[in-house]
């Protein structure tokens, strides 16, 4: 049996409100899952080569740990969290590096963080602490964009569902996992959405290459008859399957406002070129285009076993 067992909420100082804390609560409390929370700080006056008196450094990181830890505390006692929940704080500069640390002691099934939004291009280019973390987390991440409990009880499961490489196959079968553990009471909806192109602007590129006429009709009827083999495996019913025409992020986006999701599963698959940096990927284009929660599941991302 599948199960989240064990669940890190990272704390981001940086951010004015911590809304992910309340979202952490409620999705253990529905799992039945161990809740740790951690957060990090750094400085680099406290490394070496910066200060020449090494008892100063050590006095200043431990300040900086003792205020960190203070703060965190403050935090979840205004939000009403279990005093016994186990708090660390990291000395790191990235979100990743802070869950890498705490995952030596403990491997987690998911992560959870209030997200910040990109404001320009420089934060892709700068390397954005959540487009980090989404790359190099050894586990799944929430990104939480909304304070309010999840009470439209609809979830987006958004798949590839033609692909035929392994990545992307594995990816499918990890947003179904999640989807059916976040719905193990059946309290929820999952709707499993899927985009196909619009190939008269596909093969826009290729001025002189005829289009057969009844090729956006093939295009369709490859993506319903794949969409509708995962919902049978995973037993959505069929008023919930939207295959769709168009970009798979403006796709994604349009459902999520037409039903009120409260989260959106989406896969990741990690990209280091120029192009993606600048352009962003799909979950990246829906995180900032969407007021649902986004919760991002790499090849790797996996379910834990329940023993």
């Amino acid at each position: 049996m599948l199960a989240i067992k064990n669940v890190l909420l990272l704390l981001d100082q940086e951010l004015d409100n911590q809304i992910a804390i309340q979202r952490a609560l409620q999705l253990c409390k529905e799992q039945d899952a161990k809740l740790h929370v951690t957060s990090y700080v750094y400085n680099h006056a406290c490394e070496e080569g910066s200060l020449n008196d090494l008892d100063m450094r050590h006095k200043l990181k431990e300040m900086l740990l003792e205020r960190s830890h203070s703060w965190a505390k403050t935090v979840l006692k205004d939000a009403y969290a279990p005093k016994d929940i186990p708090l660390s704080i990291c000395w790191c500069n990235h979100a990743y590096q802070a869950v890498i640390e705490n995952s030596k002691q403990t491997s987690f099934d998911l992560v959870i963080k209030a997200a910040a939004r990109h404001h320009s291009i420089v934060d892709r280019v700068m390397q954005h602490q959540d487009w980090n973390l989404l790359k190099h987390c050894p586990a799944p991440v929430l990104l939480v964009k909304n304070k309010h409990a999840w009470e439209s009880r609809n979830i987006i499961a958004a798949v590839d569902a033609t692909s035929m490489d392994d990545a992307h196959k594995q990816i499918n079968e990890h947003i179904f996992e999640f989807s059916e553990l976040l719905n193990k009471d059946n309290l929820y909806k999952v709707h499993l959405v899927n985009s196909y192109p619009i190939m008269s602007m596909a093969l826009a590129s290729l001025p002189d290459t005829p289009i057969p006429e009844d090729l956006q009709q093939y295009v369709l009827e490859q993506h319903e008859e794949a969409s509708r083999e995962l919902a049978e495996k995973y037993n959505i019913a069929n008023d919930l399957i939207h295959i769709r025409e168009g970009e798979a992020e403006e796709v994604i986006i349009q459902l999520t406002q037409e039903t009120d999701a409260d989260v959106v599963l989406i896969g990741l698959l990690a990209e280091a070129d120029f192009q993606s940096v600048i352009l962003g990927s799909t979950l990246e284009h829906v995180l900032d285009n969407t007021s649902s929660d986004v919760l991002g599941i790499k090849p790797q991302d996996g379910v834990a076993e329940d023993y």
